[in-house]
């Protein structure tokens, strides 16, 4: 057994007290601030949008799309959004015991694969599910934190992804993403697919609708709206691929998201 899966084995049989003391979103505010404050559990930030001005004492950090924070119990920290840039965040507040010593400050998600772990369990807390539910989902949030502390992101996978994001409402095609990662489309899919697990235009999918689904659960904005902002034709397109992928089309996961709050 490899050291991450001893790892996780150890986490599964000792996530059982694990309790969730708030989750949500943050929306882009140019005046938005947080006062030096510390919290009795631990808080994992998940920049969504914007930038975030990070103080500790005398460490300062500027988190932006696709940083994840760690604020451990105890921690004091004082925020502000970036006004040129608001800052738009996903947070979950949690006690583990001492599970994540290993965890530090500032991390970076390029696969977004810590983000859409978080924003499960906050629509799974928005919707109550039971605890059973969410610990498989707390098991893997775990795991792919550690798969980053473990493994340094690279950094040509992080300016393609990067890229991807700043550029949803684009009709991104294979030939521009090729070009953007200085080869032919063929070496190019295959780099891509070894260090992210999925074709190019799979990721791009993915990460078109996560942004769509992130939108449906902390704006108004009407389907019809949310499908250009994310690179997606219509809200007939968007509707099929929401179902494909989630199981669920876009509006009754809206609407189940608001009655449950």
């Amino acid at each position: 057994m490899d050291a991450l899966a001893t790892f996780l084995s150890k986490i599964a049989m000792r996530l059982i007290d694990y309790q969730i003391y708030g989750t949500g979103a943050i929306q882009p505010s140019p005046s938005w601030h947080m006062d030096p404050h510390s919290h009795t559990f631990h808080e994992i930030i998940v920049i969504m949008e914007g930038r975030l001005l990070l103080k500790s004492g005398d460490r300062e950090v500027t988190a932006v799309p696709g940083d994840i924070l760690f604020y451990r119990s105890g921690f004091v920290h004082e925020e502000t959004s970036d006004p040129q840039i608001p800052v738009g965040t996903l947070f979950i507040g949690f006690e583990t015991g001492d599970l994540l010593p290993w965890l530090p400050l500032h991390l970076h998600d390029a696969r977004g694969r810590v983000r859409q772990l978080i924003a499960w369990i906050i629509d799974d807390e928005g919707t109550r599910q039971a605890p059973e539910m969410r610990r498989p989902l707390f098991e893997a949030l775990f795991g792919e934190l550690r798969r980053l502390c473990d493994a340094p992101p690279d950094p040509w996978l992080e300016d393609l992804l990067a890229f991807i994001r700043k550029n949803l409402t684009r009709p991104l095609t294979l030939d521009d993403l090729a070009r953007r990662g200085k080869m032919s489309k063929f070496a190019f899919v295959r780099k891509f697919k070894r260090l992210c697990g999925r074709t190019p235009m799979e990721e791009l999918r993915l990460i078109r609708l996560d942004r769509a689904r992130t939108l449906l659960l902390t704006s108004n904005l009407p389907v019809k709206a949310i499908a250009p902002l994310v690179g997606i034709g219509d809200e007939f397109q968007l509707s099929k691929l929401f179902r494909s992928h989630f199981n669920i089309p876009p509006r009754s996961l809206r609407m189940g998201h608001r009655s449950s709050a």
